[in-house]
């Protein structure tokens, strides 16, 4: 063969090569995530409710800009929606066939879409760095049928914070918080005989799924939740309920009111006992700028919440948030690299999780930045609280029972009905919607 078809045929090959290659395109990570190279220009839009408040907006935009800056083949494509409505338009999308890449989601929304089946499960996602650094106390609440839906964001149990200078003034020791309902109780009745002008409880009482949630952990320490996955227990709950009606009829706490009306007071010093999560600090710090973190700390402590007969403490996720990988998304490889960078880049956490006082939600967070989580607050929330979260029964008519319940719970403290008459009522409703009875 001379010089000349040999250069001619090398040439042909090449083309031939370079022309396979670029018709094959997918590799590996293409053909598991049903979407793109790695290496391919991409656009993933997240829907979420942070950037949808003034209080978060810049934190998090600050945070999707420098992903970008580290991800440059990935387009975040930012889609704010109010928190009330993100259940509602997330499920508008995703029957409508426009579900986004990536949402953020409070538990009980995350495993409704989970039993709806517009989520992917993330155990094969997520990687094996990420999986085994995650506190799984957090990662656990994610878990529908037996598979991780949803990936925490940023950690806010709920803990019970106690005002330790009104404490002292009514006569009670600053130092012992209540430990058990029953002491819960003769505190409240010492503060409301000494102190009229201080509501003695923070406690949520309204309408909504929410409330339900909130109420749970209490509902649990009385021995008796209102329902399981297969069962309705709520005619159980009479011993719960005159508790809570016992709480408003004797001025304990303020009634029909959303838990963050509460916290306004709590910078005036008017709440004495509060049931919320860590960020609380830097909200009732935003209502006051003379409360100093020295002042604060002398001024408020926190722990696990009361217990009942069982002697155990819960609490619930409170103000966790997760995100989640829709089942539709045409670019899982890059969702998931997104929703693992808003949990733990060093970014996301200097910009984000730490200045509004979230807790982190993996275990080298703590260890990266000791001096941030080294205070009374974040050290009470991870060694204490974390441990006793439980999560409720959710699933795909969570919200429809949350607020039978809740209606329930608000007919005992607004009517003077007999208690069993209210919860058998309730009963009927709820085996109706969770038994199809």
């Amino acid at each position: 063969m001379s010089r000349k078809k040999w250069i001619v045929l090398s040439a042909l090959l090449t083309i031939f090569t370079l022309t396979l290659t670029a018709c094959g395109g997918g590799n590996s990570s293409q053909a598991k995530n049903g979407g793109n190279d790695s290496r391919e220009k991409v656009e993933i839009t997240f829907v979420n409710w942070a950037t949808a408040e003034e209080a978060t907006k810049n934190q998090v935009l600050e945070v999707i800009k420098a992903f970008e800056t580290e991800n440059p083949n990935i387009k975040v494509k930012n889609i704010p929606i109010p928190f009330t409505e993100i259940q509602n338009q997330l499920t508008i999308m995703t029957t409508g066939g426009n579900a986004p890449d990536v949402a953020q989601l409070p538990d009980d929304v995350g495993i409704s879409l989970a039993a709806m089946g517009a989520l992917e499960p993330v155990d094969n996602l997520l990687s094996k760095e990420f999986a085994a650094d995650v506190n799984k106390a957090y990662y656990n609440i994610g878990i529908y049928k037996n598979q991780h839906f949803l990936v925490p964001w940023i950690g806010g149990p709920n803990g019970f914070w106690y005002n330790k200078k009104l404490m002292q003034e009514v006569g009670l020791d600053p130092n012992k918080p209540p430990r058990t309902i029953e002491e819960l109780d003769a505190a409240m009745a010492q503060i409301k005989a000494k102190k009229k002008d201080v509501v003695p409880l923070q406690y949520d009482t309204t309408v909504r799924p929410f409330a339900l949630t909130f109420q749970w952990p209490f509902m649990q320490a009385f021995g008796t939740v209102p329902f399981s996955a297969d069962k309705v227990e709520i005619n159980g709950m009479t011993a719960y309920a005159q508790w809570l009606r016992d709480l408003v009829s004797k001025g304990y706490t303020l009634p029909g009111k959303k838990l963050g009306e509460f916290r306004p007071l709590a910078a005036q010093n008017r709440l004495v006992f509060g049931i919320d999560a860590p960020f609380v600090k830097g909200i009732i710090q935003s209502f006051d700028k003379s409360i100093t973190d020295q002042v604060f700390y002398e001024t408020w402590g926190v722990t696990t919440l009361p217990t009942g007969p069982d002697g155990k403490s819960y609490t619930v996720g409170g103000s966790n948030h997760f995100t989640a990988v829709f089942k539709a998304s045409k670019h899982k490889e890059a969702a998931i690299k997104f929703v693992e960078y808003l949990a733990n880049s060093d970014v996301a956490l200097q910009k984000y999780v730490i200045p509004v006082g979230f807790l982190p939600v993996t275990d080298s967070a703590v260890k990266r930045f000791p001096d941030a989580f080294n205070n009374p607050v974040a050290k009470a929330f991870i060694e204490k609280i974390n441990p006793t979260i439980i999560s409720p029964p959710y699933g795909p008519n969570y919200t429809k029972a949350g607020t039978i319940v809740s209606a329930s719970m608000q007919e005992v403290i607004t009517t003077t009905k007999p208690i069993d008459e209210i919860l058998n009522s309730a009963r009927s409703k709820l085996e109706g919607v969770l038994l199809g009875k």
